[in-house]
Formats: structure tokens, sequence, C-alpha cells
């Protein structure tokens, strides 16, 4: 096989090794039962909400989800399925041919973002674990008001056996590490400063926050997408790149189909590339006593407006195309795992178009009260007994999803606080966000 088309498929490896996995699309001829084993042909015929039609990768620009999965080991044996796993980042890119660009959004896995699945707000890497890649690609949809063609997911133990594979990378830490291995089982200690990491220490790089933020991990993860794409460009480096795609291909998910994939192989084989970074602006942020990261409506519009040029389509103009900015107003806040009411998904809360449309927004000032209610009946009520489950229980989404069965919910057609209510997602239309 060309080398150039290897360096392509490496390529789009690295740009999960930032989440932190690889993705390999399986081209080779000896890899045509490992792309037989990682095409999901159940999520192919998916179409984004925000898209009239299907897009064709062979003359539209494109966009593609790549997810890493939590899903190691150590968790398989306490029962966790891979359904089940949170996102341990995510990394949303635009494919432009015409462009000759590629930009990788990372979007921190705190973010508090709508999930469609169940109806209420959360943080994003929890979509996920609530309806798998396609409640995630709906989340981001939901939150940046751009249309999500693909997916990608691949597990992190993926990502270690192929940098060690390719021998490792170097790397300038930037602080001495100290995090949990693959399995769980133990710790990786990397020490500060310029060294070749294996796939262990190279996997606790890409996933520390403890002594920064998701911010700055998301860089990191940028930065590692360069040192890994240098490093498979390598000469010494090109016998291995069968093994590495064998590798990630048996520990991949994803719903470009074949034809699809050489498509894109053939675009981007240039090597004048332009590859863009950004990243989500926010704030620090406490809701009900639980950390999330609160990102900023004008800079969710700016990026979205920027991704959506990407991806030629027009740019967004009112801030009240966001729910986020939506729910603010008609609630004052972001209420995670309080049931939204459809009619929010009006571009103004003062929309009306029926005599019933009336007479909602006439109970919308009461709202507002029996959301705060709600968030104090939250506070009190046992989800956690104190800040230090909180702390645990925070990346934790099956477990508040549970909680939330004791949890008061308000049901938007009676006003009052309802025990056991489940969100209803079914109700909460997905096509217009």
């Amino acid at each position: 096989m060309n080398k150039f088309l290897k360096y392509f498929l490496i390529f789009l490896s690295l740009l999960l090794v930032v989440v932190p996995v690889i993705f390999a699309v399986i081209l080779l001829k000896s890899s045509q039962g490992a792309f037989e084993h990682s095409y999901n042909d159940q999520d192919s015929a998916r179409q984004s909400n925000i898209r009239e039609s299907k897009v064709d990768p062979s003359k539209d620009p494109i966009s593609i989800l790549f997810l890493g999965i939590d899903d190691n080991s150590g968790r398989e044996k306490n029962g966790q399925s891979t359904e089940q796993s949170r996102s341990d980042a995510m990394i949303f890119s635009t494919l432009n041919t015409e462009k000759e660009q590629i930009r990788m959004l990372s979007i921190p896995r705190d973010t508090i973002s709508f999930i469609p699945k169940v109806g209420y707000y959360d943080k994003i890497a929890h979509a996920h674990a609530y309806g798998g890649p396609k409640s995630s690609m709906d989340s981001v949809e939901a939150t940046l008001n751009v249309p999500v063609d693909y997916y990608v997911r691949i597990n992190m133990e993926a990502f270690v056996d192929a940098v060690n594979e390719l021998g490792g990378i170097e790397y300038d830490v930037p602080y001495d590490i100290n995090e949990p291995n693959t399995d769980d089982s133990g710790k990786i200690k990397v020490k500060k400063g310029h060294q070749n990491l294996n796939g262990d220490e190279a996997l606790a790089v890409a996933r520390t926050r403890h002594q920064d933020s998701d911010l700055k991990r998301g860089q990191r993860q940028m930065d590692l997408i360069k040192k890994l794409f240098a490093k498979a460009q390598k000469a010494d480096s090109i016998s291995k790149l069968d093994d590495v795609v064998e590798i990630v291909g048996k520990n991949a998910k994803h719903n470009l189909s074949y034809k699809e994939i050489k498509v894109l192989a053939t675009s981007y084989l240039k090597d004048d590339i332009d590859i863009k970074s950004t990243q989500l602006e926010g704030k620090d942020d406490y809701l009900n006593g639980i950390y999330y990261y609160n990102p900023d409506i004008k800079n969710i519009q700016d990026t979205s407006n920027l991704l959506r040029d990407d991806l030629e389509l027009p740019k967004i103009k009112d801030k009240l195309e966001f729910l986020n900015q939506r729910v603010i107003d008609f609630y004052g806040t972001l209420i995670p795992q309080t049931e939204i009411d459809s009619s929010l998904l009006r571009k103004s809360q003062n929309d009306s178009t029926s005599n019933d449309d009336n007479d909602e927004n006439q109970a919308s000032d009461n709202k507002s009260t029996d959301s705060d209610n709600q968030i104090n009946n939250n506070n009190e009520n046992s989800q956690q007994s104190d800040a230090n489950q909180y702390e645990n229980q925070r990346d934790d989404p099956n477990q508040q999803n549970s909680n939330q069965n004791t949890q008061q919910q308000i049901d938007p057609n009676q006003q009052q606080p309802v025990e056991n209510q489940q969100p209803n997602a079914q109700e909460t239309p997905t096509n217009q966000y």
C-alpha cells in the first residue's frame, strides 16, 4: 500500500490519540476483517438533524466526532459494558477539502450540555453512557448547533498498545504525573521534563488534569497529535504501521463505510493540509453541588460559526438559536437533571402560536420559582450525603441516573414537582435545537 495512504490512516489515528485513544481506518488488505469488526452499519444511515440530506465525503465538507472511551478491563470485571462507559474525552473535527484544512475542537468532558436522549442537562461525557455514540453526537449538536456527520470510538488500551508498537514518543512533560494505569490496578508515574514515553506514560500525560484543568489537558492532547504524527512518518516506523492498524481495528467502532474512508484517504494525502485546533472558553461552575465546565455562550456562538463556515453552512446571528441561551432566559440558569419543557425549544419564551402556548407562557413566571425550589430540594435530598460523595460520584452518570429516580423533577404540564418522574426523551424534539 502507498506509504502516504498509511500516513493518512495514522493521522486519523492520531486525532483519536488525544481523546485519548487511537482510531485506525482498516484499509490494508490484511486488515479487512478488522475493518468489518469496527464498522457499525446500524449507525451508518444516521443523518444529522441539522442537515437537510446526508453528506457525501467525496464532494461535501464533513464532520467527525472522535470519542475516547474509558472501558478498561478493570471496569469490565466490575460489570461495566462499553455502551455504559463515559467518553473520557471528545474531539469534534471538520474536514474541508476545498480549504485543504482539518479543524479540531477539544470539548472538555465536564462541559454542561443538554442530553436529548434523557431530556435534561448533564456533563457531556455522560451522554455516551446514556445512549452510546448517537447520544454523544446528538448532545454535541445540541451544544454547538453544528451537524455531526460521523463518529469514531476507541478504547484507551488500543492507544497504549499502538504507542508501544511505534517505540514510544518524545514529549516534554510539563510536571510530575501520578495517574492510574489502563486497568486501574496501579499507578503510572512520569517525571517532569523531556523524555521518550511508552504507551502507559503517554496515556497518563494525555489524561491527567489534576494539576491544571480540562482546557490544559485538551491542549496537551492537541500537542500529542503532532508529536505522534511526526513519529509515524519516520522511516523506522513504516514497517510497524500494519501492526498498529491491526491493534486499533480490533478496538474501534465507527459509522464510516469502507468507501467513505477511501474517499477521505484520497482527499487528505496532500502535504500542505492545514491542521487547526481550538477550544471552548468558559468557567468552572457548581450546579446542584456538582462541578461542571460552563462554556461562555458568546464563545459557543463564535465557535459554532467558525465550524459552520468550515462546513459551508450559514452563520448564526442570533444567540437564541442556542438552547443554552433560551434555557437561561427562561429559567434564569441551567438546571442539571431537570426535565426541559419542550416550549424552551422555541427561539423565545414569548413566542406563542396558540391559546395553549399563551397559557404556558403565562405560567412561565412561576417556573423560575419552581426551578429554584427544585435546586434547593435537590441539594436537600440524598443524591450524595456530603461534598466528598459528590466528588466521588461526579463522573458516574449511571449512579446519577439512579439517584434521579428519587429526585423531584418539574412536570411542565402541572408546574408542580412530581416524585420519580423520568425524563421522556421522546417528547423532546431533536430535529431542531
